[in-house]
């Protein structure tokens, strides 16, 4: 099944992560940015010796894939897909080969809770109801700073093997 981009029109395979019912607003304002990307790369990439990244097109990218060498506990491989708008909305998720699945967002919403637009998916599977959705724990907003608080969560859950604190941080970094 592929979904319409809204940010860049582009048709991507939809996931069971980013199915959304209709009335739910749950979309990144603005276009990709393709730099931020870029920048969210080096980052990543200058922190952790496990993670090569690769955007989807190399001219008018809609994201970035960080593919890490090892998982989370039994997980042997993972992969952080990353997409990041002109107006800093951003999307960051985490799946690896258990099907286990959890994602950082900040972007509008129609969840009861979180107030604001910074908002957290749950592993294991990324659920979108209503109940399941919390606030991040991510609370900074700069790119460079966002691409090291996931670095640091992901890493606190390789190093303790679980997901367990992988929303658990008081405003990493």
């Amino acid at each position: 099944m592929t979904t319409p981009d809204r940010a860049s029109g582009a048709n991507l395979q939809a996931s069971p992560v980013d199915t959304m019912e209709d009335s739910e607003s749950h979309s990144l304002r603005g276009a990709i940015d393709a730099g931020a990307l870029h920048d969210f790369r080096s980052e990543f990439e200058r922190l952790e010796p496990l993670v090569s990244g690769s955007l989807d097109d190399p001219v008018s990218p809609s994201e970035l894939r960080l593919q890490l060498d090892d998982g989370i506990g039994e997980a042997t491989t993972a992969t952080i897909t990353v997409r990041w708008s002109v107006r800093d909305d951003y999307n960051v998720h985490y799946g690896d080969d258990t099907d286990r699945n959890l994602r950082w967002d900040v972007h509008p919403h129609a969840y009861t809770d979180p107030d604001g637009d910074g908002h957290f998916h749950p592993p294991p599977d990324a659920s979108s109801d209503d109940d399941d959705v919390e606030a991040s724990c991510i609370r900074v907003t700069e790119l460079v700073l966002v691409a090291r608080a996931v670095h640091q969560l992901w890493r606190a859950g390789y190093d303790t093997e679980t997901v367990d604190p992988l929303n658990d941080a008081i405003n990493p970094p």
